[in-house]
């Protein structure tokens, strides 16, 4: 497979539409916000000697449990993004909401899932703790990684350990195919 959809979820004015603009676009600007309910980037990427397309979706509205009805974006992604911001307590615990929201209507065994915290190079007003976000990725048992859609620090390196995990995934995938069909022609 060669084509991934990676879904971006979290609190508005976390900083997911900067995130995007920073991978895709090399550029930053703050005061970018998504008015849609959906936004999409793409972007092309050399990976392992092969070229994968990825295809972002910027998620900005909430879904709770009386509008499911966005539900159905998230069965069709390959990977989820959570994200919240070091400047935004609520960012934090909303990760939980995200999180139970999904884990009732998709099996999220089939998505490949990362952290983000955006605003790692804020040098004051960061709200977040070390433990708190510590404790938080050991109660969801998500991976994380601290990352600034200002200065694009590790968002290169959170793209491509969900790539990593996807393209895995697909391997594993293959060779046990491969396995059942050689089982299979063994047999008759």
């Amino acid at each position: 497979k060669d084509f991934f959809n990676i879904a971006l979820i979290g609190d508005s004015s976390v900083g997911k539409t900067c995130i995007l603009e920073k991978y895709v676009n090399n550029r930053f600007k703050a005061d970018s916000q998504n008015k849609k309910m959906i936004e999409i980037y793409q972007k092309k990427i050399s990976f392992s000697e092969n070229m994968y397309k990825l295809k972002f979706w910027d998620i900005t509205k909430f879904i709770g449990k009386n509008d499911v009805s966005g539900l159905d974006m998230f069965y069709n992604c390959d990977a989820i993004i959570f994200v919240s911001s070091y400047d935004n307590k609520s960012s934090l615990d909303n990760i939980n909401i995200w999180y139970q929201l999904l884990i009732e209507y998709i099996d999220l065994s089939t998505k490949e899932m990362i952290w983000l915290i955006n605003k790692k190079d804020l040098e004051e007003g960061k709200i977040l703790t070390e433990q708190q976000i510590y404790k938080k990725s050991k109660d969801l048992q998500l991976d994380f990684l601290e990352v600034s859609a200002k200065t694009g620090e590790n968002i290169d390196e959170g793209i491509k350990d969900i790539l990593y995990k996807l393209v895995q995934r697909c391997n594993d995938s293959l060779e046990q195919s491969d396995s059942s069909t050689a089982d299979s022609l063994d047999n008759d």
